[in-house]
């Protein structure tokens, strides 16, 4: 079942130099989880020509020390018209993150694409290998859709639903998490806005 919006807020803004960029940022306050795991990064779209697209997330781990813990996978929907839209992990900083392909990311449901340690987004091996605290690592996807050139970065966060989320593991309490983030529209070009960030813990 989809979480609720929290009180945690994250901010969502277009960059001026490309229309495919956007930056993110997520963690929370309240929730089930309620383990104050952070992230924050960016995204960038590129259309390559014909059914073709380059998209880059780029990750980094903002939990505070006093809570530790590993960013150890994310997944992701793609707003598009093709039905048979797909995504596949070109390249990564970090060889320890394979691609997921179609993945479950429970309680969040079904996902398109995305990457996690071993393929995994709810186990994948030792949390450690994944992107520790104040550490960012990058991933380039190749994306195919008949509708790529009017593909955006915002059709790969979503505007109305929980399109992207990402996995926290190893935390010192032994603890996990699981952020959803969830954007909506803004005035202008995708200025500043005050999004939701939903967390539950691993079950």
């Amino acid at each position: 079942m989809k979480s609720k919006i929290s009180a945690f807020a994250i901010a969502l803004t277009a960059t001026a130099a490309s229309a495919g960029s956007l930056n993110i940022a997520g963690g929370m306050e309240q929730s089930m989880g309620s383990t104050g795991a952070a992230f924050e990064g960016g995204i960038e779209y590129i259309f390559n020509g014909g059914t073709d697209g380059t998209l880059t997330i780029s990750l980094t781990n903002m939990t505070d020390l006093s809570v530790g813990g590993y960013l150890t996978g994310f997944v992701f929907n793609i707003d598009s018209v093709d039905a048979g839209a797909s995504a596949s992990l070109l390249s990564t900083t970090n060889a320890h993150f394979l691609d997921t392909g179609e993945e479950n990311a429970a309680p969040f449901g079904m996902f398109m694409a995305g990457a996690a340690l071993g393929a995994n987004w709810e186990g994948g091996g030792t949390p450690s290998n994944g992107i520790a605290m104040g550490v960012t690592e990058t991933f380039v996807f190749s994306v195919s859709a008949s509708d790529a050139s009017t593909l955006d970065a915002i059709n790969f966060i979503g505007d109305t639903g929980d399109n992207f989320a990402v996995r926290f593991r190893g935390l010192h309490n032994g603890d996990s998490d699981k952020v959803s983030t969830i954007p909506a529209p803004g005035t202008g070009a995708l200025a500043m806005l005050g999004l939701g960030i939903a967390s539950r813990r691993r079950r």
